[in-house]
């Protein structure tokens, strides 16, 4: 016998050995959820939401929800465009508590893995698909919030598949499937714009590919101008299909929508995403076509255009990587009927028991709400004998309304509906008044607040007490309640 037998004999044993890459995606799957389940409530948002959902279940028609809580000199004909969203959160909150609104952000997460799932793993190459389901996955640990987006989150997998298979196979989606789809994803959030604009990107690299003539080009085509129809199928009709244009250049203040930096944590799913490809590009055994190089480029591009636009854009990507990497590593995609993934079993098994663990978290964590939240405070102006009109810091509008209020105890100066209250007011707001620039003075006199709640570092909250004469009645944490001197019905400060 040959003195390399035995090496021989291991190295064939190593490599029969089943590649643990679907064990990835269950510790993905594991941890996100439990990410999801192990936080308080942190969008300072939902607060209003709420209230404006309770206005729609008590009969108030969607269209004047939300009216008269505002002293702000601007028009108040805002129509909210997620009001199925807002109804949710309102029934969930008055019928199970804030407990709820957790379980809701878990089971959301949850879900969008589930598609994710479908779209890279089932009958793909594990070695291939499991990097984009945890690149994609470490986009929604980063970016779920209790908020209406985690619709688009479940269903943006589901879009970049629709646009591959557009791309790839010329195939489209049923558009009885889609519309109605659509219909309730506007009135929902916003993000249904991702869905006819997927199809466009898919539509253009197929021209690249097949020519203009093809049938499935002209179908992208109808399908994706039908999308925005059916967004107009809301109560602020086709003002709702343009609603995400008014938020984006609304004001510069909204941090979700500032431009992604190359070089920060939040970034970092998409970059790794982008790595990804450029390496498997540059290495893999056959070059990449004109179509999916713009197909590509375009989500990429959409990515990176502002932060709230990231995760979607890694979500939808994971389909394309996915097959991305198969063609770079040689491997069938998709796999032929039948085959069996290494190790699916064992990998299915700890995702489903971190789902039920990430369960069992959600419906015992504590504390719900975010701790930086003044609810004794606020609770100083829900008591006070007479309505108040709070000039408050931007970001405590929707805990001030809930827990200070509801509307017409508290009326704000501005809240986090930035669509109603328009960019050149907010960054006024911001920028002058919050900041004591010259001409806060003249600010304050036209809005002729009766208490305000800001937050101590903020340069205005210092103004009012030195050169006003303000007097402070509380401070909580890094929240402070001020009232003018003259001001009655207050307890000493």
């Amino acid at each position: 016998m040959s003195e390399t037998a035995p090496e021989q004999t291991l190295e064939r044993a190593a490599a029969s050995r089943p590649a643990p890459f679907l064990l990835l995606a269950a510790v993905v799957a594991v941890l996100v959820p439990a990410r999801a389940a192990a936080r308080p409530l942190e969008d300072i948002d939902l607060y209003w939401h709420i209230l404006i959902g309770r206005e729609i279940l008590d009969g108030t028609p969607v269209a004047e929800a939300g009216r008269g809580w505002s002293f702000a000199p601007v028009p108040d004909t805002w129509i909210s465009t997620q009001w199925l969203a807002e109804i949710l959160f309102a029934w969930l909150h008055d019928t199970f508590g804030f407990q709820s609104i957790v379980v809701y952000r878990t089971v959301t997460v949850i879900l969008a893995l589930v598609t994710l799932a479908l779209v890279t793993l089932y009958r793909r190459p594990a070695r291939a698909g499991a990097w984009p389901f945890a690149v994609a996955g470490l986009a929604l640990a980063i970016t779920s919030q209790d908020r209406s987006q985690q619709l688009t989150y479940i269903l943006a997998p589901l879009v970049g598949w629709w646009a591959l298979r557009l791309l790839r196979e010329g195939r489209l989606p049923r558009w009885w499937v889609v519309l109605p789809l659509v219909v309730v994803w506007a009135n929902f959030h916003g993000g249904w714009l991702i869905l006819p604009m997927a199809l466009g990107f898919a539509v253009v690299a197929r021209v690249l590919e097949v020519g203009i003539r093809d049938r499935a080009v002209i179908g992208g085509v109808l399908l994706a101008a039908g999308c925005g129809l059916a967004a107009a199928v809301s109560p602020s009709g086709l003002d709702n299909a343009l609603s995400l244009l008014r938020f984006s250049s609304s004001t510069g203040q909204i941090g979700e929508w500032g431009t992604v930096r190359l070089i920060d944590w939040q970034s970092m799913a998409i970059g790794l995403m982008l790595v990804t490809v450029v390496v498997a590009w540059a290495l893999g055994r056959h070059r990449p076509s004109r179509g999916e190089v713009v197909y590509v480029v375009l989500l990429f591009a959409f990515g990176y255009s502002a932060w709230r636009s990231s995760t979607p854009a890694c979500l939808m990507l994971a389909p394309a990587v996915t097959g991305i990497l198969a063609r770079a590593l040689g491997d069938p995609d998709p796999l032929p009927e039948g085959t069996e993934q290494p190790l699916a079993r064992v990998a299915a098994g700890i995702a489903v028991v971190g789902v039920l663990l990430s369960g069992v978290l959600a419906v015992t964590q504590t504390p719900v709400l975010d701790p930086d939240i003044p609810q004794d405070l606020l609770g100083q102006v829900r008591e006070h004998p007479e309505p108040q009109r709070v000039l408050n810091t931007y970001n405590v509008a929707g805990p001030l309304l809930f827990f200070g209020g509801p509307p017409p105890q508290v009326l704000v100066a501005v809240d986090g509906r930035a669509d109603r209250y328009g960019g050149e007011y907010i960054d006024e707001y911001v920028d002058t008044l919050l900041l004591a620039r010259p001409g806060w003075e003249e600010m304050v006199a036209d809005l002729d607040p009766t208490s305000a709640v800001l937050r101590d570092d903020e340069p205005l909250a210092g103004a009012l007490v030195a050169q006003l004469g303000w007097v402070e009645v509380a401070r909580e944490g890094r929240t402070v309640l001020l009232r003018p001197a003259d001001a009655t019905g207050w307890p000493a400060g």
